[in-house]
């Protein structure tokens, strides 16, 4: 049983959305814990080693740090709690986002829609950013893109993003696509293209990461990784009540790799800021793959929305398959289709289709996607799914 008198520190940054929305979530996760919350602020002023010690120093039992950086130290008496990326000098339990798996997931969507020229916009020294940056990296080599590779330095703000548009334009050349560290960055770097006659997505595609309040303000409605941010603060609590003894399961503060403890799987949020390049492969001047296929169980009137959203697809839906021949009748009917297949391998191995748009729920979309792109297919996950 928790001890409701029990306080927890949490030390984070002012300047960033995503951390905002982690404190609100954590305080949710306190509150149903039994425990309270006290807030220390680092700034550039103010390390997260004093901010620490001040929270220790008001009698917290145990302190959440959000976002650790290489070169923290924290000699107190209490267990730290790290969300974000795994410190190998600091003694901690460390909650994370698979970050290497979130980079990679935008740039695979970016290829499949048939981009190869695509650039990335760093986080500099920021917590995570060398595991995206390593993300973008991975995809764009396993793709036979690694010459292609066009990286810039960034800082998570969106002073950073605009810098960046402005080397890019600077520089002519223009990738057709762009992947940023964070969402900050795309609302600068939007901007600026936009202002200066680049249309976004069909000049160029782009794509942030966290899906905070910037991703769907109404200019950007924005393309973007999002990260399970309740599911970070819950896991964060349950360290702590692991922790000070208040849970039976046993905290782990050691661990090798990226993360030490836990890491949540990222998941790619697909807006209005994404489109294939324009009408052709920028390497090879094929036509880009209009002939599309959808996997799906149900027919929402989301789905039926997403699909006629301009640019959501180079080209219109042919054929539909679901898991039952009824089904996949009953989906073809409402959208108009002409062929419907009861079994999914068949619109698979349908020589005539060129990509695939996955719109079934999460346990069984992985498999779908990779069995689609086993095939050559390009494939898009629904937005709805």
């Amino acid at each position: 049983m928790t001890d409701d008198h029990r306080l927890v520190g949490v030390v984070f940054g002012a300047s960033s959305p995503f951390e905002a929305d982690l404190i609100d979530e954590l305080y949710l996760a306190a509150d149903d814990a039994g425990y309270r919350m006290s807030l220390g602020l680092h700034t550039g002023r103010r390390t997260r080693g004093r901010a620490v010690a001040d929270l220790v120093a008001q009698g917290c039992d145990v302190v959440i740090v959000v976002g650790a950086e290489y070169g923290d130290r924290f000699d107190v008496p209490v267990p730290i709690v790290v969300v974000g990326e795994r410190i190998p000098d600091v003694t901690a339990v460390t909650i994370g986002t698979d970050e290497w798996r979130g980079a990679h997931l935008a740039v695979q969507y970016l290829i499949d829609l048939g981009h190869t020229s695509i650039a990335h916009v760093e986080g500099g020294d920021h917590p995570c950013a060398s595991e995206r940056l390593r993300g973008y990296l991975g995809a764009m080599t396993a793709a036979g893109h690694r010459d292609d590779c066009r990286t810039l330095v960034g800082d998570y703000t969106e002073e950073a993003g605009a810098l960046a548009a402005e080397r890019l334009l600077a520089e002519g050349n223009l990738p057709t696509a762009t992947f940023l560290a964070n969402d900050r960055m795309a609302v600068g770097f939007i901007d600026v293209m936009r202002h200066n006659g680049v249309r976004i997505p069909e000049d160029m595609s782009v794509v942030g990461y966290d899906d905070g309040p910037h991703a769907v303000l109404g200019h950007v409605n924005l393309t973007t990784i999002r990260q399970d941010v309740g599911g970070l603060a819950r896991a964060a609590i349950d360290a702590v009540a692991s922790l000070v003894g208040d849970s039976s399961e046993t905290a782990n503060t050691g661990g090798f790799g990226f993360y030490g403890s836990l890491a949540l799987e990222p998941e790619l949020m697909v807006r209005g800021t994404t489109s294939p390049p324009d009408g052709y492969d920028t390497d090879h001047g094929a036509a880009t793959p209009v002939r599309w296929g959808l996997l799906a169980d149900s027919c929402s009137d989301e789905l039926v929305r997403e699909l006629g959203t301009p640019g959501t697809m180079s080209g219109a839906i042919e054929v539909v398959a679901s898991a039952s021949t009824a089904v996949a009748w009953e989906i073809a009917d409402r959208l108009g289709i002409m062929v419907s297949y009861g079994i999914y391998e068949d619109l698979i191995d349908d020589p005539d289709i060129d990509a695939i748009l996955i719109a079934l729920p999460a346990d069984a979309r992985e498999v779908w996607v990779t069995k689609a792109r086993e095939a050559g297919k390009v494939v898009q996950v629904s937005t709805t799914a």
